[in-house]
């Protein structure tokens, strides 16, 4: 039996999780989030204990993201709270955003729908200021809910409107916050949100933001949408933002643009960095680690090991340096080719993970520049092994796709 009245209209499939429960709170007559949450954590105390103290009490931690260790606390809580509602099963938990199990370039991922995310593109409350939810005013009259989209960073425009998404409050000026502020349809002045106007966007920019937000795999010819997944887009957007953006700056336009001339762009930027590399050198090439010259070229690429085909970032910056090791064959001088990578490194540029080139290490199949003492584990971010080396043993695998050169333990 329904402990709480639901919404007469159900939670909508891109509704985020935090829109629904302040619909709940309207439709059951709570002054705000807190009322209820201490309602329903009364209830589940009754039938969970340990999903009680997980159910948060203050609005900005009810995603399940937000939980630092009783994450699975949170999601019986959640299937609690289905039932307090009568609503189908695993319906609220269609709506969180969850901690994903993969990694991008080591940051911290979400996952939702079958799309993982990096947590950073995600708008949400921090310690130190008060980030904008942007709302589409036009989205908001029809049906007064927010959208899980409109808290990635990336989409500043309604691609159903083709207008502008509203930062601030056209009254007072404070950035918009549903969560802050516990209302979906009203500003903390008292300003009604749908009533606030919008700057119209060009057709292309929308075309780009439909193209980004699809869920398919579509035939483009920029390789950004190429046959690439929603997980993979974000990927290149997070790679071009840590290598092109000293700010977090977010205009997929830009973004789509430098794409448009890939791979030459890229290929043209390694050569001018290749070019200069002997000016720029202190000690020998077989001395000198790679990212000394090349930056963080390799680390900040796509994590692709769990991906069914390897990053189009990675596959360019392979061939780049397969090309670049057979046009600087071994000499008596040591040239580019005899750069150092790290364990990291060759992690990335071998598909594999951490242990397993200390393994490749151990077997004498990856030899390193210095002599070691025994038993004293590598330090991951030096530069130890030669890119020569850990280019010509994974060419000999072929690199058509991730593979695993391990024999079984």
């Amino acid at each position: 039996m329904a402990f709480l009245f639901s919404p007469k209209i159900g939670p909508f499939s891109d509704e985020s999780l935090e829109s629904y429960l302040l619909r709940v709170v309207s439709e059951n007559f709570f002054d705000s989030y807190e009322g209820l949450s201490l309602a329903i954590r009364e209830e589940l105390h009754e039938l969970d204990f340990e999903a009680h103290g997980a159910f948060p009490i203050d609005l900005k931690r009810l995603n399940v993201y937000h939980a630092k260790h009783n994450s699975h606390f949170r999601m019986r809580a959640l299937g609690l709270l289905e039932t307090l509602l009568d609503l189908p099963r695993y319906e609220l938990q269609k709506l969180a955003l969850l901690k994903s199990d993969i990694k991008f370039n080591y940051s911290a991922a979400l996952y939702k729908g079958g799309v993982d995310i990096p947590q950073r593109f995600i708008c949400y409350h921090t310690e130190e200021a008060v980030d904008s939810i942007p709302v589409c005013p036009q989205c908001l009259a029809e049906e007064a809910y927010i959208k899980q989209s409109w808290h990635i960073k990336w989409v500043n425009a309604c691609a159903k409107h083709q207008c502008t998404l509203v930062h601030k409050c056209p009254e007072c000026c404070a950035p918009i916050n549903y969560i802050e502020n516990e209302s979906i349809t009203h500003c903390s002045c008292g300003f009604e949100l749908s009533c606030g106007s919008t700057s119209p966007v060009n057709t292309l920019s929308i075309d780009h933001l439909n193209k980004l937000l699809n869920k398919s795999e579509l035939d483009d010819n920029n390789p950004l949408f190429k046959n690439t997944t929603l997980t993979e887009r974000f990927a290149a957007l997070l790679w071009y933002q840590e290598r092109y953006s000293k700010e977090e700056t977010f205009c997929l336009d830009d973004v789509v643009n430098y794409f448009n001339e890939w791979p030459v762009v890229f290929y043209k930027e390694l050569d001018e960095l290749s070019k200069n590399a002997e000016m720029k050198l202190i000690d020998l090439f077989n001395k000198t680690e790679f990212k000394f010259i090349f930056g963080n070229a390799i680390l900040s690429c796509p994590n692709t090991q769990k991906q069914r085909e390897p990053h189009f970032i990675y596959s360019t910056l392979l061939d780049y340096l397969a090309t670049l090791v057979e046009s600087n064959p071994k000499t008596k001088k040591p040239n580019v080719a005899d750069l150092l990578v790290s364990v990291l490194e060759a992690a990335t540029l071998l598909s594999i993970s951490i242990e397993q080139v200390y393994r490749l290490y151990q077997d004498g199949i990856l030899q390193t520049a210095f002599r070691h003492k025994m038993n004293q584990r590598i330090n991951p971010y030096k530069g130890v092994f030669f890119l020569r080396h850990v280019i010509e043993y994974k060419t000999s695998f072929g690199n058509d796709k991730a593979r695993m050169y391990l024999s079984a333990w």
